[in-house]
This record gives structure tokens, C-alpha cells and sequence, in this order.
């Protein structure tokens, strides 16, 4: 009898970064300068795509064994499900006097989660960085500036922007079965000498020195 063939491995990246590109593009729209009373309307769509779909594709990226895709996909899957409940049931409850400072924390670690998954897109992909985004975002609020806001909401228009290419760029060359849309990968190839055994990542999330030793060379 033959062995059937094995399934293939479907690519979950363009996923996740559909959700994160969506979401962070309609909240956007607020910062920049839309009724800030019409917030409302992105709760849904952040809560259940840019939340849950990104929940569902960080588990997966998880299982095919990418670290940096299943934690930041996870993260920022946990960030827009929490955004939408802290705006729907806890930002009208806290002093108005105050509320700044409480919006202001609640970005502040994103801004800090993201500083470090920067770090490590230097060794996947350039299309993934944010962390401008979420850094002007806080500090729009604690500095209570209007165009601190509105600054952070146009680099949340290029990071919806990169995020929305780099899925593209997943679906076409998996769709195609072969390297057609650029996606900036690896701009951390001039670090490579500080690691020689490892063989640098070519996929949008998940990284094959994680996965497969560099052969080495015969003497």
C-alpha cells in the first residue's frame, strides 16, 4: 500500500497580520482627528478580528514551532481583545481628570512589548515594526497632545499599511508557490557574524534558525 502524502502546512502569518493591519487602521482614524465619540464603532472589529482571528493564529504559528509569530500574535491578539473591553466598560468610568494617565499605562507596555519584538524582526522581516506607533500613542496621552495623537495615528496608518503588504506578500507567495512580493526580509543579514551556526530566516514569522542547524562546512 502507499503511504498517502503528507498535508501541507498552511501559512497562518497572513492571517494574524490582516487582523493586526485592520484593526490598528480603523483606530487610526480616531487619532488623527474622526469624533473621538465614534471610538465606539472599532470595538467590534478589534475585539473579534483583531482579538480572537489573532489569537487563532498565534496558537497555530505556535504548533508549526515560530516563537516570534505565535507571541506576537498571541500579544497583540490579548491587546485589541483588551482594548475593546477597557474602552466599552472602563474608560467612562474613570475620573475624567484622570482618565489620561490610566489610558496612557495601558499603552505604555504594548510600547514596551513591541520595542523587543522590533528587535527581533531585525533577524524575519522589516514589513512587521510598530513600535513608533504605540510609543507616540503614549505619550500623546500622558502629555495630554493633540498632535502627539495625531502623529502616532498617521505612523498607525503606514504600520496597518506594512502590516496589510506583508500579509499580501504571504498570500501571493503561497498562493503562487513562489517569491514574487518583497518583503524586506531579513534586513538583520549584517548581523549574521554574530551567529554562524544558524541559518537566517527567510519565512514573514517564523525563523529557521529556530528549526534547522546550518550545515557546516567541510575543512
Amino acid at each position: 500500500m502507499s503511504t498517502p502524502s503528507p498535508r501541507a502546512t498552511a501559512e497562518t502569518a497572513p492571517l494574524g497580520l490582516a487582523a493586526f493591519g485592520t484593526a490598528t487602521f480603523m483606530l487610526s482614524f480616531f487619532h488623527v482627528g474622526v469624533d473621538p465619540a465614534l471610538t465606539r464603532a472599532v470595538f467590534p472589529l478589534a475585539f473579534f478580528f483583531g482579538g480572537v482571528f489573532q489569537l487563532i493564529a498565534g496558537a497555530a504559528e505556535f504548533r508549526q514551532g515560530s516563537s516570534f509569530g505565535g507571541a506576537a500574535f498571541c500579544s497583540y491578539g490579548a491587546f485589541w481583545m483588551a482594548y475593546a473591553l477597557y474602552g466599552r466598560f472602563v474608560a467612562g468610568t474613570l475620573p475624567a481628570d484622570q482618565a489620561y494617565v490610566a489610558t496612557g499605562l495601558f499603552i505604555l507596555p504594548w510600547a514596551v512589548l513591541t520595542l523587543y519584538l522590533t528587535i527581533a524582526t531585525l533577524r524575519i522581516t522589516g514589513a512587521l515594526l510598530a513600535t513608533i506607533t504605540f510609543t507616540l500613542l503614549s505619550l500623546a496621552q500622558f502629555a495630554q497632545s493633540d498632535t502627539a495623537a495625531r502623529v502616532g495615528g498617521v505612523f498607525g496608518f503606514a504600520t496597518a499599511a506594512l502590516a496589510w503588504y506583508a500579509s499580501f506578500a504571504g498570500l501571493i507567495d503561497s498562493a503562487w508557490g513562489r517569491h514574487f512580493s518583497p518583503t524586506m526580509a531579513d534586513p538583520g543579514a549584517r548581523l549574521e557574524h554574530l551567529d554562524h551556526r544558524r541559518v537566517r530566516p527567510v519565512s514573514l514569522t517564523s525563523c529557521i534558525g529556530e528549526r534547522a542547524p546550518r550545515t557546516e562546512h567541510a575543512a
